[in-house]
């Protein structure tokens, strides 16, 4: 039998004479306070213990490593944690409170235990960290049963096994099912085996590939084409655990407004202003819930950012001003291409100021893109983004809320931005090959700190096409140019749920596709989903039909109406994940397994067209047109279907009616979900009742937290935090109320307390005052207090007046 050595050797022979090398066996290391220092044959290696959890392995072949900043990684991280380092005549070791990590000497081989002694993951003994020319690699050994997920924006399955992927933000509009490399760039991924998670995050910008045992039953590897093999090794075991360790390396989102969790409507264009206005009026008349219109390209003069076309838009504030007062905020679409006009401001300020990017002579480099010959900005130079965010500050003070930042990959027609274009990369100067895929990354930091700058203390929003990890600091995420079909339908679930295991919880798709045209049905299905995607927009193309929700009938617009309201209805329930989102870095759409990750069944093909709104929620979304049913699998516990009121057991698959009008959604045991009226905007009008639905649990609780929904005041601690609990004993329901912080003091006025599967009712205790019973419901809504017990529905709806604290007793 073969030796790791023996094969390494032989491997090398036959390598040696093309270029292609191993990092070696180790020849010596120094210990520092975080970070091991080995000397390889033909490699350096530095391992970083970052935290229990997190160790870094970095690699390069060139004589030290580059001092150039991640792009990725946040300032402040963590960079040490208590280990111990031991030494043998085979192995170093490194033992943190939840990790053992052996490098094997002769060849320099990593293997990752948990505490116990449980092998986690390892190199492939025979290749481990290879280098081929400028190509890096890392081999890593393929486990049995070993499942993987994440790495952004990709198309396809959630699970990522059997595939490969590059990374390379790509403009490719109409994709398809397999269509690959697209907009975003997320090199992480996430690896269960045993129901037992980690995470690697290859922080690389170059072109990079992952094979995840594509061809192969041996082993998958990660590399690029030039750079270092830089990763960061997270464990769980929990995959909730993995994700918010990863966004405590690239940063979590902030809160965005409110408002940009409402319903947004766009198209490639609205014009002239008198078209926007019938838009809006549209929706008013209607009594169709909607926060934003966007504006496409056809706003700008001749597509010159930072203009507006003013025979189109004659006086753009006083539009602004107009759309404000019936509610609807205004986000324009910003490109980064700067048209090479010699009379046009800004491409002269640009050339002035040496802001733009450049060829290795000097020359600016032009582009073609829809300006046509045009300038792009070097937004790895702080001057330029300084310059960039001072130039939205004017259609800031004209009323814009928000900029749509699309062509940022950078896309150029024919696609082929040159890769000897330079850019300063913060002082150390690089080409495109390592500035692509942060291109959109940089113009995205540009436009959150320009907003920041100039409305320090005013929540805006940004959205973006392409990305790299730690997008989620400054944008949210829509997936691109997609289409009206059936495939891009479960796309849109998809790929969805895939960015927010990647650390992106803002994303969602275009609404009712990009291009082509939906039928009826597909058009209700798609915004049924879309009204439970953290990002909920409408949009289409040029040249195709109206695709606003008035467009495909009477019949349909009703239904379309019925789930943007519900959308509305669920804000609470919604900003409160957004909140959790921002704190942990975990989705706020939640694939099955996430919620559930010791449930097989959560992992399985149809499991991932449902997913977790919050812990109490399941939706599943009908993903074909044509069904009137949906085959969905309910987790360990009681289920409630949110419609028919009807309990099921769990642990079980389960098939549901699911009329075209009816998205399916079940409510688990214990759960406690907030809900509001129905606004035609956010802020319309204060909210004065918040309604609880409760399926009453042995024991359980829910937090709820609130804040002004406009300013950054909550970093100041101006928020409030609700908790609400229940306990079910064998005769009685108590359900109470407590306030865990009350700098932020919401508007209400009452509790609508609807409480379900309850058999009896004798008497209703509100803070050891006995409660009167109203014969209807329709007058208990009339009333400031009081309870109508339904027996045959087995409901209690409680209304009682809101204050700090509350104990409602149900006997």
């Amino acid at each position: 039998m073969k030796t790791i050595a023996a094969v390494v050797f032989m491997s090398t022979l036959i390598f040696s004479q093309s270029g292609f090398n191993y990092a070696g066996d180790v020849v010596s290391h120094k210990k520092n306070e975080n970070v091991i220092e080995i000397q390889l044959t033909n490699a350096l290696m530095n391992i970083y213990i970052i935290d229990d959890n997190i160790i870094r392995f970095r690699y390069t072949k060139e004589k030290k490593f580059s001092e150039a900043p991640s792009y990725a990684v946040i300032e402040g991280v963590k960079q040490q944690t208590e280990y111990e380092f031991a030494e043998n005549e085979k192995a170093f070791q490194i033992v943190t409170a939840e990790l053992k990590v052996d490098i094997n000497k002769k060849p320099a081989r990593v293997s990752i235990y948990d505490k116990n002694g449980n092998l986690i993951n390892e190199d492939e003994p025979a290749f481990g960290v290879s280098f081929d020319g400028d190509e890096v690699r890392c081999h890593k050994k393929l486990l049995d049963n070993e499942k993987f997920y994440g790495l952004g924006e990709k198309t396809g399955g959630l699970e990522k096994r059997g595939n490969q992927y590059t990374m390379w933000n790509t403009d490719f509009p109409a994709y398809e099912w397999r269509t690959d490399p697209l907009y975003v760039s997320i090199p992480f991924f996430i690896g269960v085996k045993e129901k037992k998670a980690y995470g690697i995050f290859f922080d690389n910008t170059y072109r990079s590939y992952f094979n995840m045992g594509a061809s192969s039953n041996r082993y998958y590897w990660f590399g690029a084409v030039k750079g270092e093999m830089d990763y960061y090794f997270i464990y769980g075991p929990e995959i909730k655990k993995v994700i918010t360790s990863y966004t405590s390396l690239t940063g979590k989102m902030e809160m965005p407004p409110l408002w940009s969790l409402g319903y947004q409507q766009s198209k490639w264009s609205y014009y002239p202003e008198s078209t926007v206005k019938t838009l809006a009026k549209n929706f008013r008349d209607k009594n169709i819930p909607c926060d934003v219109i966007y504006f496409d390209i056809h706003y700008m003069d001749g597509y010159r950012v930072f203009t507006w076309d003013k025979e189109r838009f004659p006086n753009p504030s006083k539009m602004l001003r107009e759309l404000k007062e019936q509610g609807f905020k205004v986000v324009p679409i910003i490109d980064p291409g700067v048209k090479a006009d010699n009379n046009y401001f800004a491409a002269k300020e640009g050339l002035a100021q040496d802001l733009f990017a450049k060829y290795p002579d000097g020359e600016v480099y032009q582009g073609e893109v829809w300006p046509s010959w045009a300038y792009f900005p070097d937004f790895t130079k702080k001057a330029t983004r300084d310059w960039w965010g001072d130039k939205l500050s004017v259609p800031l003070k004209e009323g814009i809320e928000g900029f749509w930042n699309d062509m940022n990959e950078p896309a150029v027609w024919g696609q082929a931005f040159p890769d000897i274009v330079q850019f300063d990369d913060n002082g150390f100067k690089s080409d495109h090959k390592k500035i692509h895929n942060v291109y959109a990354l940089q113009m995205a930091k540009a436009t959150f700190e320009g907003l920041k700058k100039h409305s320090p203390n005013k929540r805006h929003f940004i959205l973006t096409r392409a990305g790299f990890a730690g997008i989620q600091r400054y944008s949210s995420v829509w997936t691109g140019d997609n289409l009206a079909n059936e495939d891009h339908l479960r796309l849109a679930c998809l790929m969805t749920q895939s960015l927010g295991l990647s650390g992106v919880p803002f994303a969602g798709s275009d609404v009712g596709g990009f291009m082509d045209y939906p039928s009826q049905r597909l058009y209700t299905r798609w915004m049924q989903l879309g009204a439970f995607t953290p990002f909920f927009r409408g949009h289409s193309a040029i040249n195709y039909p109206d695709k606003e929700p008035w467009a495909f009938g009477e019949e349909v617009e009703r239904w379309v109406k019925d789930a943007i309201s519900m959308r509305y209805k669920l804000m609470p329930l919604l900003y409160n994940e957004f909140y959790n989102a921002s704190q942990t870095g975990l989705p706020v759409m939640k694939p099955m397994f996430l919620e559930f990750q010791n449930d097989e069944n959560c992992y399985m093909w149809d499991a991932q067209f449902q997913f977790m709104i919050g812990e109490n929620l399941l939706v599943a979304p009908v993903v074909y047109e044509k069904d009137n049913i949906k085959k969905l699998y309910l987790p360990e516990g009681k289920w409630m279907n949110f419609w028919t009121k009807e309990i099921y057991n769990g642990n079980q698959w389960i098939i549901v009616d699911a009329p075209i009008w009816q998205i399916p959604l079940f409510i688990k045991e214990g759960g406690i979900i907030p809900m509001q009226e129905v606004l035609q905007y956010t802020g319309e009008k204060e909210i004065e009742q918040l309604e609880l639905l409760v399926f009453p649990s042995k024991e359980n609780s829910f937090t709820l937290y609130e804040d002004d929904g406009i300013s950054y005041n909550y970093k100041k601690g101006n928020y409030s935090k609700t908790e609400f609990s229940i306990k079910k004993k064998e005769n009685e329901l108590v359900f109470t109320c407590g306030k865990l912080d009350k700098q932020y003091l919401p508007a209400r006025k009452s509790f609508l307390v609807r409480l379900f599967d309850v058999s009896e009712v004798k008497e209703v205790v509100f803070d050891g005052k006995k409660l009167k019973e109203i014969s209807t419901g329709g007058d208990l809504k009339n009333s400031k207090e009081g309870y109508f017990f339904n027996k045959k529905e087995k409901e209690l709806i409680v209304i009682i007046p809101s204050g700090s604290e509350f104990e409602l007793v149900v006997r």
